[in-house]
């Protein structure tokens, strides 16, 4: 059996250990302990995202060059370094770096992994299933952050909120094992013309595709609306009341929610209908979140539907665009373009919320998320492109 038949395996039991199960809704609340304002924290963010902006098609370089199971392989130890040492930091400047070393391994990953899967399931003949199987993994991260809940609490409640964080190292460590699994699948050129593109020549070409440029469009403003709203859900709860212990347990829930979507929904059909769902609900949750009224609280799930379902289409009909030679490359260009939105819309929705409240910050971020998507989808369908699934 060729052992690139594997992958998906690997990469589904991998996820679960990239995700910061344990410590991804303390990350907020840590950095206010730590003493660093709102604004601190978006700017940590804008720098992790601005290094990932210069890291991201680099590393998709090396991917291409050197493999792409090289590439995981050699992320995940750093990982390990970074979110152990953020632990046991207190100084804005030490976060900074971390979020500089954080940036490097997640660019050795991001959009490279999606790459080994692609190659991986068309060298088995299995292109057609990598919505489906791209979809069960990242089930299995959603769900991990569940199942990590009762060991986030009892690190809060007995340790301090920095365990969290420490934990989500050991586990990394973990997995590793599955990371190391991984191999490289076959690469095919596609045709001659493929053969003599250098990756800048390619990336020129999927710039004057029209459809790539509004798929690409529509996926970073529905990305950026649950960005945003993930490092804004900690102040969210704050405000209604909710008692930091419990932000793990909301977590879980909206966690297994996700899960159980990324599972029970497979988009083979009505694309372009689904798009228009999330492109509303984008908007809607944020001027829900803007009331303040505690019986709205449950429609922050809204942004969970978001998140679990919309990316996988996209990233499907974008790559009927990519070259199989660049495929690692040209993917880390996509994920260079939605870093580079975080990194502009976080620290202005950071500056937004500390001058005129969170209401604010709310309304405007939706509406603009909301308003881009529906740009998008309606330029989208003009050409036609969720018409046929090619």
């Amino acid at each position: 059996m060729d052992r690139y038949k594997e992958n998906a395996k690997w990469l589904m039991y991998f996820a679960p250990f990239r995700n910061l199960s344990i410590s991804a809704a303390f990350l907020t609340p840590f950095f206010l302990e730590r003493g660093l304002s709102l604004s601190q924290v978006f700017l940590l963010q804008s720098i992790f995202s601005i290094a990932s902006v210069l890291w991201e098609l680099p590393s998709g370089m090396i991917a291409d060059r050197y493999g792409r199971a090289f590439s995981i392989k050699l992320s995940a130890p750093i990982a390990v370094v970074v979110f152990t040492a953020y632990g046991f930091s207190n100084q804005f400047w030490q976060f900074a770096i971390w979020e500089l070393m954080l940036a490097i391994a997640n660019g050795l990953i991001s959009g490279i992994d999606t790459a080994l899967l692609l190659d991986s399931l068309k060298a088995d003949g299995r292109e057609h299933e990598y919505v489906t199987l791209s979809q069960r993994i990242n089930a299995w991260g959603f769900a991990s952050t569940a199942a990590g809940v009762p060991v986030a609490i009892a690190l809060v409640h007995f340790v301090s909120l920095r365990s969290t964080l420490v934990a989500d190292g050991l586990l990394t460590l973990v997995g590793n094992y599955f990371a190391f699994k991984l191999v490289e699948a076959p690469r095919f050129n596609g045709s001659q013309e493929a053969v003599r593109l250098s990756a800048w020549h390619a990336m020129r070409r999927l710039g004057r595709n029209a459809e790539a440029r509004w798929l690409v469009v529509l996926g970073s403003a529905l990305a950026t609306s649950t960005y945003l709203a993930f490092w804004l859900a900690a102040p969210y709860y704050t405000r209604m009341g909710v008692p930091v212990v419990l932000f793990s347990v909301i977590l879980a829930i909206r966690s297994l929610w996700k899960a159980w979507l990324s599972r029970r929904f497979i988009q083979e059909r009505h694309i372009e209908r689904n798009m228009l769902v999330y492109a509303s609900l984008a908007g809607l949750v944020y001027l829900a979140m803007a009331t303040g009224q505690l019986w709205l609280i449950w429609l922050v799930l809204g942004h969970d539907v978001v998140q679990a379902l919309h990316a996988q289409p996209l990233t499907s009909q974008l790559n009927l665009h990519i070259d199989h030679e660049f495929r690692a490359t040209m993917n880390s260009l996509v994920n260079l373009i939605e870093r580079l939105v975080y990194s502009l819309a976080g620290p202005l929705v950071g500056w937004l919320v500390d001058r005129r409240g969170l209401a604010t910050g709310f309304v405007v971020t939706g509406l603009v998320c909301s308003i881009t998507a529906f740009v998008a989808i309606a330029r989208l369908h003009r050409l036609k492109t969720f018409e046929i699934r090619r």
